[in-house]
């Protein structure tokens, strides 16, 4: 994360806060995250308001100890920090901070005389790229200039009633977790040496007892995989400049899918939980991950990530590393098969799992070893 765009504040300048409590919510890559207050005292100064983007490590509030101590003055205050932007896509510029004028609001922002910028809502943004209606010709009603959303519904629905152009390629920005997705995935295609290896592993005595725990495929998969790093450390393990960095945790990340495209949210010592926990974790994960809460603990620290297409009706696939992590798990549906049992044919609900490893971290028979192990424990039903 380079930047977060502030959502809105939920204390105003003048509040007493407390540590602990909702300061504001901020809009990363891939998700709307609330951000407490670290410390008690008086909001005395927003520097950065509501739809306004800071570089990350930028200071965007003052918060002082008591409602009549000094602040900063423009002069002594701010020097050098970045302006705020309006839109994702600007870039950070070089400048003065924003600062409070008044005892209990902000100085706006101001809007742009040059065209290139353009005030609008969250929402209306969002209504704009669903629709494919360039926010940029859309005529402002609100506040300061302000592209709403009902100027939007309004642009829609007067470019349908106009007479139809021969429709060519609709073209549309990226959105920012799009382009988080595009960046990190490059970044291991391009810096992490890897490759895959696959196996097939019997899925009945692991159905038995997911079902037994009312537990998916999936909380089966993340069980197993969790345990086994137990005796495979260096399947745990992460380069960090030069360095083997081993964590102690089977903290394992879950591919989850959204509408436009996918985080990985974390299981936390998810080889201590049980079927039954691991579905209610895995159910309440995904709950926030579309409702776009997840927090900063449930996004970071994952080991190795599990990604399960077999939801979907696929039998099998090859998924990249999730840097800074050493491998990805990747799932196939499982389906009834014919395989061979003591010499007899035999229908058995097969699974194919294929581990996609980082060659810098662990070799071809230490990644085999884990599998192994991994399809072993699945068909023991040791979950």
């Amino acid at each position: 994360m380079d930047e977060g765009r502030i959502v809105a504040w939920h204390k105003r300048v003048g509040d007493a806060v407390a540590a602990g409590d909702l300061l504001f919510e901020v809009e990363t890559d891939k998700a709307t995250m609330e951000v407490e207050s670290p410390t008690a005292g008086t909001l005395r100064r927003i520097l950065y308001p509501a739809d306004a983007t800071a570089p990350v490590a930028t200071v965007i509030a003052l918060i002082t100890d008591t409602p009549d101590e000094l602040v900063p003055t423009d002069d002594s205050f701010g020097a050098g920090l970045p302006k705020p932007s309006l839109r994702d896509e600007d870039p950070p510029a070089s400048g003065r901070a924003p600062v409070a004028r008044g005892p209990s609001e902000v100085q706006p922002l101001p809007s742009s005389t040059d065209g290139e910028r353009v005030r609008s809502s969250p929402a209306a943004r969002k209504r704009a790229q669903e629709l494919g209606v360039d926010i940029g010709s859309i005529p402002a009603s609100g506040p300061g200039g302000r592209v709403t959303l009902e100027d939007v519904d309004a642009a829609a629905a007067a470019s349908k009633s106009s007479p139809a152009a021969p429709s060519k390629e609709k073209r549309e920005p990226l959105s920012r977790m799009r382009r988080a997705i595009g960046e990190r995935m490059t970044k291991s295609v391009r810096e992490q040496p890897q490759f895959s290896i696959s196996r097939d592993v019997d899925m009945t005595v692991a159905n038995e007892k997911r079902k037994a725990a009312g537990a998916s495929y999936t909380d089966a998969i993340v069980a197993a995989a969790a345990k086994t790093l137990r005796e495979h450390p260096r399947l745990r393990a992460r380069l960090d400049g030069g360095e083997l960095v081993t964590s102690d945790a089977a903290n394992i990340g879950l591919a989850i899918a959204l509408e436009d495209g996918l985080l990985v949210a974390v299981v936390r010592d998810a080889d201590r939980k049980s079927l039954e926990d691991l579905a209610a974790e895995r159910e309440r994960l995904e709950g926030h991950a579309r409702a776009g809460k997840l927090a900063e603990h449930e996004l970071t620290g994952s080991v190795l990530t599990v990604s399960n297409l077999g939801t979907i009706g696929i039998d099998r696939f090859t998924a990249i590393v999730n840097p800074p992590e050493a491998a990805i798990l990747a799932v196939g549906r499982v389906a009834d098969r014919v395989v061979a049992r003591d010499g007899a044919p035999a229908v058995r609900p097969i699974a194919t799992l294929t581990l996609s490893v980082d060659h810098r971290v662990a070799d071809g028979a230490t990644a085999a070893r884990y599998l192994s192990a991994l399809a072993d424990r699945l068909e023991r039903g040791d979950l």
